[in-house]
């Protein structure tokens, strides 16, 4: 899609009535979010191709404003051109942080936020960049540090047959790391709100949100700590939080399915069709006796 200065190559899914847009370096067409596309949410999903990526336009320089916010502005000028005054923005890991970008920006434009490890990440060390985008960058042309934070990312695991699998999917994932032009692997967004030094500064953004927001996260996460989820889970008024003990940062290719769910369940909620639970003569005395 041409843009005013830029061109954003993108990927449109299904064609249901609920627009969800959703902006990365790449995306897997067989994971989430492609997959909010199909039933049961059947949705119409457009994933955007980030600036500076792939076939999408790739600036001589750094945006002045910094990634995050020129990526965030990409999605809300990518949802004027398809007349989308307000729409459902998910991201994942720095996806993530473009939309709570938006959030914090242009709350007006959002329907919800749904945030797939991607909270905004914990302060320490700084927030130039995270200690992972930094290694990534420092050793960019050594297969073994990159497989290495790969394996962090993931996350651990005692299930053989998933150590295997996750084995092949590294080796897929060092090799397409090692393809990719130089100008893109130098590429460093640094963390969501860069203004707040601290946590306790972070978590003062985050109270200032006012979107309903869903929070995805995985507890064995090497990128986004649990610490990082739950700040946001009890900082953002009204957030829902839902966390994964058995996952890690790649979710979205491994278990597409549980996010699915949950996203499901909190659309549902939030245009007033979620199913309601089922009456049960224990849950009627409760309410009897509450009442009394």
């Amino acid at each position: 899609m041409e843009m005013a200065d830029a061109t954003l190559h993108y990927d449109e899914y299904g064609d249901g009535d609920e627009i969800v847009l959703s902006s990365a370096m790449a995306f897997d067409p067989n994971a989430y979010p492609a997959c909010l596309a199909a039933p049961p949410t059947g949705y119409h999903v457009y994933t955007i191709q980030a600036r500076g990526y792939g076939r999408s336009s790739h600036p001589d320089e750094p945006p002045a404003q910094g990634w995050l916010d020129q990526w965030a502005d990409d999605v809300c000028a990518f949802a004027d051109r398809l007349g989308a005054d307000r729409f459902i923005y998910t991201g994942i890991s720095h996806g993530g942080g473009i939309g709570w970008h938006i959030a914090a920006r242009r709350p007006e434009r959002l329907k919800a936020l749904i945030s797939v490890v991607g909270t905004p990440h914990d302060r320490a060390g700084g927030t130039a960049s995270s200690a992972g985008r930094r290694r990534m960058i420092e050793n960019r042309r050594s297969p073994e540090v990159i497989a290495e934070q790969f394996r962090i990312m993931y996350g651990h695991t005692d299930d053989p047959a998933r150590r295997a699998a996750r084995e092949e999917q590294i080796a897929r994932r060092v090799e397409q790391y090692l393809a990719q032009p130089e100008r893109e692997t130098l590429i460093n967004q640094g963390k969501p709100f860069p203004d707040a030094r601290t946590d306790d500064e972070l978590a003062e953004v985050l109270r200032g949100i006012r979107v309903p927001v869903l929070i995805l996260a995985a507890m064995r996460d090497g990128v986004i700590s649990p610490e990082s989820a739950l700040r946001a889970a009890r900082s953002v008024p009204g957030a829902k939080a839902v966390l994964f003990e058995d996952e890690g940062h790649f979710i979205g290719t491994e278990s597409p399915e549980r996010l699915v769910r949950e996203v499901r369940v909190f659309v549902d909620e939030l245009n007033g069709v979620a199913e309601p639970l089922a009456a049960t003569g224990a849950s009627t005395g409760a309410s009897t006796g509450a009442g009394a």
